[in-house]
């Protein structure tokens, strides 16, 4: 089994990016590859909206960027992980930036829609975030989970936590990062 995670957080080692370690940690134990990507380090550029993309399922979005690599990844994967701490009620705008070009999965042809990712993965979401009010973390996550749902990615759980302010204080939990740690392990089997 191989998975693909995607911090959409610019801390390298902050809170998101130790909980998606820890599921990635748990994956590993049970004998699945992983692959981490941070856009905030790499050249991602916006959607420019041309629409190339949808010609064919294999046309692919013609951006010469560090997305192909992405692409390629995620294509390749068996499970997908999103992680975002919460910029203004949101993801952040750098994990933003990758999902829109996601539409590079899709077709139109003749005004029907179809995504051209073959088979089902499975796939979970880390939201976290300073307030320890957790209401829009959880929202923030079921927005992921939508998303992945549009891509054939059913979403297998979720961590959605609240009073997360310094880098380290999801470290500090070991509560939070055994259950981060059990979602990979549960990712492989499910």
């Amino acid at each position: 089994m191989e998975i693909v995670a995607i911090c959409g957080s610019p801390r390298e080692n902050g809170n998101t990016a130790t909980l998606i370690e820890a599921v990635l940690d748990g994956a590993r134990e049970r004998g699945a590859t992983t692959t981490r990507f941070d856009p905030a380090k790499m050249r991602i550029v916006d959607c420019n909206a041309d629409a190339e993309c949808l010609v064919s399922p294999e046309a692919g979005c013609n951006i010469d960027d560090d997305m192909q690599h992405i692409y390629t990844a995620l294509r390749r994967a068996d499970a997908w992980v999103l992680g975002s701490p919460v910029y203004h009620a949101h993801i952040t705008g750098t994990l933003k930036r990758v999902l829109d070009r996601f539409y590079a999965f899709y077709t139109n042809q003749g005004g029907e829609w179809r995504l051209g990712l073959q088979g089902k993965r499975h796939g979970l979401v880390i939201v976290v975030q300073a307030d320890r009010e957790i209401e829009i973390s959880r929202r923030v996550a079921e927005y992921l989970e939508q998303f992945l749902s549009a891509y054939n990615v059913e979403p297998v759980g979720r961590i959605a936590e609240g009073g997360l302010h310094k880098p380290g204080d999801a470290a500090a939990k070991p509560d939070l990062v055994a259950r981060a740690t059990d979602l990979g392990r549960e990712l492989v089997l499910s």
